[in-house]
């Protein structure tokens, strides 16, 4: 019954303050499920997942998610380039992927176009990492098995804008919370309560 009512006290919801063009929160059901949503100009982001208190903390996680891209294809062709592509039905996105390869023990790196695509010169390929841009926290490491491959899709996961939570813990204020926010840089940022 204890555990009951400090679960309610802490329910409900909790905005970020005092930054800038961004708005950002969590909400916290009675059943210890939690909804996060953050938005930043167009580009609008959430995620979901079970919280719990803890010596005066919330304790935030959730199951874990992809890395955010998946190979569709690799194959070799006759071209005297390395081309990698972004497969995806939106272009904004797709033109945001930033992409180092690695070559023993050189590495090139470069953004997709506004098709998705890149183009290196050809050398072997010993692995490719992705990241889009609007989700830093997600990198995406391909291990490439076939060298005389030079020809590489990829297609955005499903989850690829969810953000996942693993022990995000926010400290309990007179007013809300306060900590380390999920997806901006390292400082105490503070969620008032509603």
């Amino acid at each position: 019954m204890e555990a009951q009512q400090k679960a309610n006290t802490v329910t409900g919801e909790y905005y970020l303050r005092a930054v800038m063009e961004t708005a950002s929160g969590f909400k916290l059901e009675p059943d210890s499920t939690f909804q996060f949503f953050f938005s930043y100009g167009a580009l609008d982001r959430g995620g979901k997942g079970t919280w719990h208190q803890k010596d005066g903390q919330i304790i935030f996680n959730s199951m874990p998610g992809s890395k955010g891209f998946a190979l569709i294809n690799s194959n070799t062709t006759d071209d005297d380039k390395i081309t990698i592509k972004i497969t995806d039905a939106n272009p904004s996105l797709r033109s945001h992927v930033y992409a180092l390869l690695k070559s023993g023990e050189k590495q090139s790196e470069e953004f997709t176009d506004k098709d998705g695509l890149i183009s290196f010169p050809k050398q072997q390929v010993d692995s490719i990492t992705l990241i889009l841009e609007f989700c830093p926290e997600k990198v995406f490491v391909f291990v490439n098995d076939n060298k005389q491959h030079n020809h590489f899709e990829f297609r955005f996961e499903k989850d690829m804008m969810e953000v996942f939570f693993n022990q995000l813990n926010l400290t309990l204020t007179e007013d809300g919370m306060e900590g380390q926010h999920p997806l901006l840089r390292e400082g105490i940022y503070k969620f008032e309560k509603h």
